[in-house]
């Protein structure tokens, strides 16, 4: 039995700690839909998530810290959603310390092989009036970051 839409979430940590590429692509569906905080308005595929998170990876020199916050999962069926914060840490490799908390929302549909992603959202909050990205803000009550 292969492990349900918030254990494959919070493997992630380990994954991107370890920049384990192709456990997380794993996750993936091939016709998955991604809007990514980063770069371009929507990709697909897995092959765009393997270049992603290739691109993601090379620019640390440290190991990536990925911390999942207030997750939520809701099932029904073959189909799930997931919504929660995850907060970044690491060193690039231009020496650039990175803390930042970002948004994510996930889907996931059951098939023959287990659950897989099919649609993932990212974002950051952005100041309406500057179009400056608020990369300061924590979630209420958190110390962390």
């Amino acid at each position: 039995m292969s492990a349900g839409p918030a254990a494959l979430v919070e493997a992630r940590t380990a994954a991107v700690a370890a920049k384990d590429i192709e456990t997380l692509v794993a996750q993936y569906a091939e016709d998955v839909t991604l809007f990514d905080a980063l770069d371009t308005l929507r990709d697909t595929g897995r092959d765009a998530e393997r270049a992603r998170l290739r691109t993601w990876f090379a620019a640390y020199r440290s190991a990536i810290d990925l911390r999942i916050h207030d997750l939520e999962v809701v099932e029904g069926g073959d189909v799930a959603f997931a919504h929660y914060l995850f907060h970044v840490g690491g060193t690039m490799t231009d020496g650039t310390e990175v803390r930042m908390w970002v948004r994510s929302t996930v889907g996931f549909r059951r098939g023959e092989d287990g659950w897989k992603v099919v649609h993932e959202h990212s974002s950051v909050p952005f100041d309406g009036a500057t179009g400056a990205a608020l990369m300061a803000l924590k979630p209420t009550g958190t110390a962390a970051g």
